[in-house]
């Protein structure tokens, strides 16, 4: 005989510990610079003794899988005759809510996402250096999460928040799955596409086209940002993109090759429901095994998941995009090479 798995939750508000009562409750987990958000429902007769600005921090269970999903402090409270609705942020709503005005010099891309989430009073774990910067400008037309997502795409790099409540920004290897989900079994449904590239090439020009940003000439406009071997376009299918606060060639071909992978992951979006899967967020690199032949099982990445309880059962939603080669940092590497081969 077979036992039906129940799915659990332990959600800690301020210092109370529930394990039941919840009505319902939602927790959307992304990459920077969209925020991760917990939305719980309670009755209205709930004895709540948490405020606004207390800790939370929430835990699923599949029956199969337990993890931490979720921490952060609740940001709202909403009372109404019959229902009472918390909304909790973690360190992304941080920084959301924090707009810099602060000029750095000689510094990489990881060392303004830690300044910025000291900042904004959040603790930051695993960050890559990425790029070096001869400056940035962390102005306050964007907030400093969009500054991070900002630094970190130019080095090819994912921000997120761990489940602990820590930035993190990692380059993503998408060659090799953490983890499968079964069809037939978690997966409940999926919606996978295969959309026309429009576009060949991408290139980002910087503003000084120095070999190192400590130079002199970082700090000078180029009139040749290409030294003399321009690429194609901008045109129909080349896109170009300008970004001053690039001020060497090896900065602005790191960024160019980053974009072009994650244009070509973004050629075959996916989105599936699975039954409640805590280990899923925003980063995850998993497959998708027996499919039909007709649909790709991966490796593919979380773009976005979201992870729902209520009385009709426990479901977990993910965006995804493509994996594979494209994503392994060592081909990135390698668009590099390519890239400065013209511009040096």
């Amino acid at each position: 005989m077979t036992s039906l798995l129940a799915p659990a939750y332990e959600l800690t508000l301020g210092s109370t510990l529930w394990t039941s009562q919840v009505a319902a409750l939602r927790v959307s987990l992304n990459r920077a610079p969209l925020v991760d958000t917990l939305s719980v429902r309670l009755p209205a007769s709930a004895v709540l003794d948490a405020q606004v600005g207390d800790p939370v921090s929430l835990v699923l269970d599949s029956g199969e899988q337990r993890d931490t999903v979720f921490s952060g402090a609740i940001d709202s409270i909403r009372r109404g005759f019959d229902m009472i609705r918390v909304g909790a942020l973690n360190a992304g709503g941080a920084l959301a809510r924090y707009r810099p005005a602060v000029t750095y010099e000689q510094i990489s891309a990881g060392t303004v996402v830690r300044n910025l989430a000291g900042d904004a009073g959040a603790g930051a774990g695993d960050v890559a250096d990425g790029v070096t910067l001869a400056f940035y400008v962390a102005d306050p037309s964007r907030t400093a999460w969009e500054h991070v997502a900002r630094v970190a795409g130019w080095s090819g790099a994912l921000a997120r928040v761990s489940s602990d409540n820590q930035i993190e920004v990692s380059v993503l290897d998408a060659t090799q799955a953490e983890l499968a989900l079964l069809h037939g079994r978690e997966l409940i449904s999926i919606d996978a596409q295969r959309v026309d590239s429009a576009l060949d090439s991408w290139v980002i020009a910087g503003e000084g086209g120095a070999g190192d940003s400590s130079a002199p000439e970082a700090l000078r406009p180029s009139t040749d940002f290409f030294a003399g071997n321009r690429p194609s376009g901008p045109g129909l299918r080349d896109r170009w993109r300008f970004e001053p606060a690039l001020r060497t060639a090896s900065a602005a071909g790191t960024a160019s090759a980053a974009l072009r992978r994650q244009y070509t992951a973004s050629r075959e979006p996916g989105r599936l429901q699975a039954f409640l899967q805590p280990k899923l967020r925003a980063g995850t690199v998993f497959e998708i095994q027996e499919l039909p032949d007709a649909l790709v099982g991966g490796p593919v990445w979380a773009a976005g998941v979201d992870h729902v309880l209520h009385e009709a059962g426990a479901r977990t939603s993910v965006r995804f995009y493509k994996g594979g080669d494209a994503f392994d940092p060592a081909a990135l590497l390698g668009s590099l090479a390519g890239a400065l081969g013209g511009l040096l």
